[in-house]
């Protein structure tokens, strides 16, 4: 007969078990899936031989991505397909279009919550949204084709031939380093291009105004600054057309220039901008800054990096560290030294509408053969096939 004191040894390594056998996810490992040829790391979980990914990674296919907290599902849209996966059931919700009624499909495995972070079956997923899957076990790595014409919406350079450059300031406006560099740029008689955030505009709106009225250009920089990656496809929407309707309300009229904070975006962020009508603005010169980069420091950086077309990426937050006054030093510096190399300050509309000229007329002298169509210049995308988002997302409720 066990003693008591046995007996509690053996029932608290009894409620252990689960966290011994799951406890090496606690710092998850990470490895490439290679996305139309293109390497793009995850995280993830094997469990049961499948391979869980976290769902938003799904993102980097072109597939809209979202949250349904009523359902607590994930929901999966591309093309045609709509799908919604619930936390910790093995089945999937499919939206048959034609019907406009949700069907239950079992799943070998269930989805997974994982940190308060939903992880889904990558091939099963991916499979469902029409994508081709292969697993190459001489190089151990995965291989999606995802079928989804998304069509190309990423600038960091212009492609003109003219010595033009433009300067861009993100993250403002505010009410410290901006009218110190709106007094530089007046000063200099030189246009910019400022990638506003939308709730810094509800702060500052008479500073913006004052932006508008020097003659710089205005661009949407979303409204809360997110790394859209780790966004939910309606909350990436969401913060670009809220931002427009800031800049709307206070200026009366409304960019189709867009930045991604950090640079950082998927493809269902490109296949969202490209449905709005929205120009993916990057950089050519990366001055770093804000990271508190000297004067000098960003002069080298200018001198090593600039070309003709080219995008000066610079930043004008708030600061209590003051980390941008090199930005402030280096700016008048920047202007004089280009402008003796022989280059002209443009807005990024300009630098845009130049690119597009220069292209049309390449274009005109090299018409394309017979039958093939004359595509448009990278800054004007097409528009993007739009996604079945009329359908509302409210999947039967989990049994």
């Amino acid at each position: 007969m066990f003693s008591k004191k046995k007996i509690f040894f053996a029932l608290v390594m009894f409620l252990l078990i689960p966290s011994i056998v799951y406890g090496n996810e606690s710092r998850l490992l990470e490895a490439p899936i290679f996305i139309d040829d293109i390497p793009i790391n995850t995280r993830y979980i094997m469990r049961e031989g499948h391979l869980m990914v976290p769902a938003l990674y799904l993102k980097h296919t072109g597939a809209y991505v979202d949250w349904n907290e009523q359902y607590r599902s994930v929901v999966f849209k591309a093309k045609d397909k709509m799908f919604a996966l619930p936390v910790g059931k093995s089945y999937s919700d499919d939206f048959n279009q034609s019907t406009g009624k949700w069907i239950r499909h079992p799943l070998p495995i269930a989805t997974i919550d994982f940190g308060g972070e939903p992880f889904v079956p990558l091939i099963d997923v991916a499979k469902k949204l029409g994508m081709g899957v292969r697993y190459d076990p001489k190089v151990n790595r995965t291989f999606i084709t995802t079928n989804l014409p998304i069509a190309a919406n990423s600038i960091e350079t212009a492609g003109t031939t003219e010595k033009l450059v433009a300067l861009t300031f993100d993250d403002g406006p505010e009410d410290y380093y901006t009218p110190k560099i709106l007094s530089i740029l007046k000063e200099k008689g030189v246009p910019a291009t400022f990638f506003v955030v939308g709730r810094q505009i509800t702060y500052f709106p008479e500073i913006m105004k004052q932006i508008a009225k020097d003659g710089h250009g205005i661009a949407n920089h979303t409204w809360h600054h997110p790394d859209l990656r780790y966004q939910w496809s309606s909350t990436v929407k969401e913060e670009i057309i809220s931002t427009q309707s800031e800049i709307q309300k206070v200026l009366g009229k409304k960019p189709d220039v867009f930045r991604p904070p950090y640079g950082a975006y998927t493809k269902a962020d490109v296949a969202i901008l490209n449905e709005i009508g929205m120009r993916n603005i990057l950089w050519s010169v990366d001055t770093l800054d804000w990271s508190g980069m000297s004067a000098e420091a960003i002069m080298e950086i200018i001198h090593r990096d600039i070309s003709p077309g080219g995008i000066i990426l610079q930043h004008n937050f708030q600061s209590q560290a003051r980390l941008l006054d090199g930005t402030i030093e280096a700016l008048p510096r920047i202007i004089d030294d280009l402008q003796k190399q022989g280059y002209k300050f443009v807005t990024m509309q300009t630098l845009l509408d130049k690119q597009k000229e220069e292209l049309q007329g390449k274009q005109v002298q090299n018409p394309p053969a017979e039958g093939q169509p004359n595509e448009p210049p990278i800054a004007q995308p097409p528009a993007q096939e739009k996604p079945i988002d009329q359908q509302p997302i409210v999947p039967p409720p989990t049994q």
